[in-house]
């Protein structure tokens, strides 16, 4: 049994491209599935064929609840993009959102050059515009699909002048979140919460 308003501890891991269909393992709402998300098998697709795609799952107590993905914007390098964040339909009310996209805003903190994240919700979907305007994000415009696009702007890290080795420990917790670039060319795909990427 999980402790109220989802304080146990929450563990990060990248997922790696043979292991994408581990999301279909996760309890979700089937009508916010239906409404807010593309098909699970489609998400998979476009993950393992977005090279740049990173896709994070979520998991407390050794059982995933929910996942994120992150991709940089080929077109802006001071942008990324936060896609498909969903959580268990048994975690959600309890805060669990809150506390999950602060720790997705601190990764993109940590990541060199990024200014601005930039999301895709469905503007039927008032919990997660409720939850972004929390953490900052913006309505700077809307896609030919009608979805909205969302945006936070990201404060510039300040200069650390006292400098420690991190601990072996903070090592793992800085890498569990660093997404991978690869050194391809590839499409810009706009990534976000809601019905996935838009047609290239």
């Amino acid at each position: 049994m999980f402790p109220p308003r989802g304080r146990w501890p929450l563990n990060y891991r990248r997922l790696g491209r043979a292991e994408l269909g581990a999301i279909a393992c996760i309890d979700f709402d089937p009508d916010q599935l239906e409404r807010f998300f593309d098909p699970l098998a489609d998400i998979i697709a476009a993950v393992r064929h977005g090279l740049a795609h990173t896709l994070v799952a979520i998991e407390a107590e050794q059982k995933m609840i929910g996942f994120y993905a992150l991709h940089p914007d080929r077109r802006d390098a001071d942008c990324w993009w936060l896609g498909w964040f969903a959580l268990d339909r048994h975690q959600q009310g309890r805060g669990m959102g809150r506390r999950v996209l602060a720790r997705i805003m601190a990764c993109f903190r940590r990541i060199p050059g990024c200014r601005r994240v930039r999301l895709l919700v469905t503007p039927d979907n008032a919990h997660a515009i409720r939850l972004y305007g929390r953490a900052g994000f913006r309505r700077i415009g809307e896609t030919a699909t009608d979805d909205l696009i969302l945006e936070a702007a990201l404060p510039a890290l300040p200069r650390r002048t006292n400098v420690r080795r991190p601990s072996s420990h903070t090592q793992h917790a800085r890498q569990s979140c660093r997404p991978r670039i690869w050194p391809v060319p590839h499409e810009v795909r706009e990534i976000a919460i809601g019905r996935g990427p838009p047609p290239a």
